[in-house]
């Protein structure tokens, strides 16, 4: 019966795929769905049916070219046309089509438009407000797909001094945790900015302690989603208020770059970049290199301005106007 449940599956993703392409495609996808159905309802092994085409062709919604695909796959355990056709499209965004109120035509839109790939990256669009204002994406639309993923609803950029205590409680929490060096808020909540729209937070520890320290802050009895978790980075959503925060790892070494480079503004890294790039250095989260990849600064922020022969810039002040010039004198 393993080969039943393999072959329904199979063709439910054919199915998927079919729908995806578009109304060109409708016959075949349902053709694969209701082969998809035959193959869950068989009550025995498909195998006894395979001793011919004629045989398998007796099955409800199986014609000869479907039956054909079955044997192919009872004989080598793949089917090649599946296998092409998962190359035509973002096959692993199409795992959302088995969500309520998540279509092939909203799934086609998203990747066309905004080149969204998976799950994750629809996750993030949706935290981010990327969606918004994309024609054929309504507010409605946002909404039930946000629903559908159980994603709660977006929330309202928070006062200061409102997310500066949430972003607080969590940093202690995160320093605490065996294995971290060195942690701070960063983003738009490190330069003081009226209003906060997520928390960043970046720490530092060694590459033998990352996954573990991630799985202890996406484990932290304030999380009530995880959005995305990897080997340097994760992004939750706080019980409190409902605010999203980011968090980046980094090696000791590098910590003062990633702060300085997930602290902002974007139009200061620019102004720096381009410093940098008259100097024929490079500059990013990792740090400041040479042309020939020497680290020249990055374990702290006071470093990498001190490289720049800049006094230290204040985060609530890197806004990029002249705060460079200013430090330069």
């Amino acid at each position: 019966m393993e080969h039943n449940r393999q072959l329904a599956d199979i063709f439910q993703h054919m199915a998927n795929c079919y729908r995806f392409l578009g109304a060109d495609e409708r016959f075949r996808a349902n053709a694969y769905a209701t082969a998809a159905r035959t193959m869950q309802n068989l009550e025995e092994p498909v195998d006894i049916y395979a001793d011919t085409i004629q045989h398998l062709d007796s099955l409800p919604g199986v014609g000869e070219s479907i039956a054909a695909k079955i044997e192919e796959f009872l004989h080598t355990g793949n089917i090649k046309t599946f296998e092409e056709l998962k190359k035509r499209v973002p096959y692993a965004l199409l795992e959302l089509m088995e969500v309520d109120g998540i279509g092939p035509a909203t799934l086609r839109l998203l990747h066309d438009k905004i080149g969204i790939r998976n799950r994750v990256e629809l996750v993030e669009a949706l935290q981010a407000g990327r969606l918004k204002g994309l024609q054929g994406l309504g507010e409605k639309k946002i909404s039930n797909l946000r629903r559908a993923l159980k994603l709660p609803e977006a929330k309202q950029r928070l006062p200061w001094p409102e997310a500066s205590k949430i972003g607080q409680a969590i940093l202690e929490k995160v320093q605490a945790i065996q294995g971290v060096n060195q942690a701070a808020l960063a983003g738009s909540l490190r330069r003081h900015k009226e209003t906060v729209g997520d928390i960043d937070l970046v720490l530092s520890t060694r590459p033998l302690f990352r996954k573990r320290v991630l799985r202890r802050i996406t484990s932290l009895p304030e999380v009530s989603n995880v959005i995305a978790a990897g080997s340097t980075k994760a992004s939750v959503i706080l019980k409190e208020k409902g605010i999203q925060l980011d968090v980046r790892v980094v090696n000791n070494e590098e910590f003062g770059a990633a702060l300085f480079y997930f602290t902002g503004s974007k139009e200061h890294n620019i102004a720096m970049r381009l410093m940098a790039k008259q100097k024929g250095w490079k500059i990013n989260e990792y740090g400041v290199f040479d042309r020939k990849g020497k680290r020249l600064a990055g374990e702290s922020e006071e470093g990498i301005y001190q490289l720049f022969g800049m006094r230290f810039i204040p985060p609530e002040k890197r806004t990029g106007g002249k705060e460079i010039e200013e430090a330069l004198r």
